[in-house]
C-alpha cells in the first residue's frame, strides 16, 4: 500500500513539473535511464541540474502449492554540476543518492513475508549530448557505496550488507 501512495506521489509532482515547465520556470525535460529507472531533471541555472527519478517492480509466482508476491520500489537524487560545454556536448559531475525498499509474502506452509532496504551514493563522471533543443543523451560512470538489510516477519534475524563499486548508467532525456 505505501508503495501505491508513494508511487502516486510521485505522479502527482511530475505532473505538476509539467505545469511549472509550461510557465517558463526554467528547462525541464523528462528521463528514460538503464538501469531502469524514470525521472525528471530541472536545470537550476546553466551549470547546475537536478535530476529524481524513481523505478518499481512487481513480481508475482504461481505453482499449484503456493503464490508469492513481491514489490520493489526505488527512488533516487542526482545533482549535476555542469562543466565547460564542447559544442552540443556538456561533460558533468554527479554525486547521486538513492534508496529501495523491498517487500515479498508468500502463502506457502511455513513461509513468511520479508522486507529490505538498501540505501547508495555514488559519484560519477557524465556526459550529456544535445543534438536538438528538445532530446539529449547522456551517460555517466562512477564508484558508489551501498549498504542493505533484510528482515523476515517470522524472525527477528535482520542481515545487513555493505558494499562499494563501480556504476553506470546511460539514458535519454526527452525536454517540453
Amino acid at each position: 500500500m505505501r508503495i501505491r501512495r508513494s508511487l502516486a506521489s510521485l505522479v502527482f509532482v511530475m505532473a505538476a513539473c509539467g505545469t511549472a515547465a509550461a510557465r517558463g520556470s526554467g528547462q525541464v525535460g523528462i528521463t528514460m535511464g538503464f538501469p531502469a529507472s524514470i525521472g525528471v531533471i530541472f536545470h537550476v541555472s546553466d551549470a547546475v541540474a537536478v535530476r529524481p527519478e524513481f523505478a518499481f517492480n512487481h513480481t508475482t509466482t504461481e505453482s499449484t502449492f503456493f503464490t508469492s508476491t513481491s514489490w520493489t520500489f526505488g527512488t533516487g537524487v542526482s545533482a549535476l554540476f555542469y562543466l565547460h560545454a564542447f559544442d552540443r556536448v556538456r561533460p558533468y559531475v554527479s554525486p547521486r543518492f538513492t534508496y529501495t525498499r523491498g517487500d515479498a509474502s508468500s502463502d506457502a506452509i511455513g513461509a513468511s513475508g520479508a522486507t529490505s532496504t538498501g540505501t547508495a551514493f555514488s559519484g560519477s563522471f557524465g556526459a550529456q549530448y544535445s543534438p536538438s533543443s528538445k532530446f539529449s543523451v547522456f551517460g555517466e560512470t562512477g564508484f558508489g557505496y551501498t549498504h542493505a538489510s533484510s528482515k523476515s516477519d517470522a524472525s527477528s534475524t535482520e542481515i545487513k550488507s555493505n558494499g562499494w563499486g563501480t556504476r553506470a548508467g546511460v539514458g535519454v532525456i526527452f525536454y517540453f
